[in-house]
């Protein structure tokens, strides 16, 4: 009998909802290489600033992760909560590297990645994408969940955008059309260095490692608590998990269909 899968379950909860957060304008007209640098450009200074927000969320999960007192046996078998640690600490080494990353391909390619400051440096709402606006909300009002499995709200938020973020790539990368890269209007940058990093079988691996810790959490509260508690967690976890598709389709940019 396969184990249960409560990732598997938000997968298939809202497969229209999940197809606007991954399949917008804006993917397509990457991978037709019609994506001016500046609309790149406004995306990518909001995706650095959802980077910010997403670090100080890392902050906040690791202050819910129930951490074992004991030394679990065998060492092979680390529950759920040490795998987290251990997922997180890779989190915060990849993010950071890709925000420099982020920087250095743009510098390259002549694309300006900083929206509009105000006073003290500080950008205003108002001229941030909906979806990053969203997403601070989100990450900001991350907390412990109920005393059954408290981080499963947290990591669900983590698994949710970044399985979007690598289904939106990978569906743009199947989109690409053959040309040469510096007859893209972004210069090559989507093409060439972009949506190559977002879809590698690393970050596959990445996003797997999450939802199969998640996976390995709801079991082992199942083996204590029984089946009856499957409902309670998939009913927390949904409604994270609804609440980022609906971030995600706010996050890309409006594109006419005519593009």
């Amino acid at each position: 009998m396969s184990k249960h899968s409560i990732t598997a379950e938000l997968l298939s909860s809202n497969p229209s909802a999940f197809q606007k957060a991954t399949q917008s304008n804006f993917l397509k007209s990457a991978a037709l290489g019609k994506t001016p640098k500046d609309v790149l450009g406004t995306w990518l200074a909001n995706d650095r600033l959802y980077i910010h927000s997403y670090i100080k969320a890392i902050g906040r999960l690791l202050t819910v992760l129930d951490l074992p007192q004991q030394v679990p046996e065998p060492a092979d078998c680390d529950p759920a909560s040490i795998k987290l640690l251990d997922w997180i600490v890779a989190s915060m080494v990849n993010i950071r590297r890709e925000e420099k990353f982020f920087i250095d391909v743009a510098r390259k390619f002549g694309i300006e990645v900083s929206l509009k400051a105000r006073g003290g440096g500080k950008v205003e709402d108002a001229d941030k994408l909906e979806g990053l606006r969203r997403y601070e909300g989100l990450f900001g009002s991350l907390e412990a969940g109920p005393e059954i499995l408290p981080w499963l709200e947290g990591a669900v938020l983590f698994y949710a955008t970044e399985k979007c973020y690598l289904d939106a790539w990978t569906w743009s990368k199947a989109q690409l059309v053959e040309q040469e890269a510096s007859l893209d209007a972004d210069g090559g940058a989507l093409r060439t260095e972009f949506i190559n990093n977002w879809t590698c079988d690393e970050f596959v691996q990445f996003v797997k490692d999450l939802g199969d810790i998640i996976d390995q959490g709801v079991e082992e509260q199942v083996a204590i608590h029984g089946e009856a508690i499957k409902k309670d967690l998939f009913e927390r976890a949904v409604k994270v998990w609804s609440a980022v598709l609906s971030a995600e389709e706010a996050f890309w940019p409006d594109i006419p269909a005519n593009f």
